[in-house]
């Protein structure tokens, strides 16, 4: 089993400024991204993009009361939500998604994370919003690694709020 990764980036690729922001990022991201959640019927994040979703306050994480979360976690910290599991790397995310019985692994970064499943060779496809900004430094979708995705492009998906969504099969 292999994983849809689904991420928002400036044009230039970044997911957020270099102290975290996301204030570029339209808000049609995250319904974008609870729409692909549920279809999934599950996430897995990387534990400080949790902690980033968390620390927004409001409904963020009660939107996805219903949705199978799974934080990938080198430090194993625990979360007191029901719907969230901690594991340890990519491979072990894999075992719990085949062991619910889901079709396929939804993966929604970070970086780090991002990168951990390139490199496991875990990634077939990925699903990028690319929305209207560029700012002159970031954090990058993927964090430096030892691996090398080669794209097959599937189609593009235009939404009024400027965001250009792209759809790639990893050759």
């Amino acid at each position: 089993m292999k994983a849809t990764l689904f991420m928002a980036i400036s044009i230039n690729g970044f997911v957020a400024r270099l102290n975290g922001d996301e204030d570029f990022l339209s808000n049609e991201n995250w319904k974008c991204l609870l729409s692909y959640a549920k279809k999934y019927e599950h996430l897995i994040w990387g534990r400080k993009t949790y902690e980033a979703v968390k620390s927004w306050g409001g409904d963020y994480l009660e939107s996805l009361k219903d949705i199978s979360i799974i934080v990938v976690s080198k430090n194993n910290k625990s979360f007191s939500e029901k719907n969230v599991t901690v594991c340890q790397s990519p491979q072990e995310a894999i075992k719990i998604i085949k062991g619910r019985k889901y079709k396929k692994a939804f993966l929604s970064g970070g970086p780090s994370l991002n990168s951990s499943f390139a490199e496991a060779g875990l990634i077939d496809e990925v699903i990028l919003n690319c929305n209207p900004a560029i700012i002159s430094d970031g954090i990058n979708l993927f964090s430096k690694g030892d691996f090398e995705l080669n794209l097959k492009f599937e189609k593009v998906d235009e939404f009024s709020s400027g965001i250009i969504q792209l759809h790639y099969y990893v050759l």
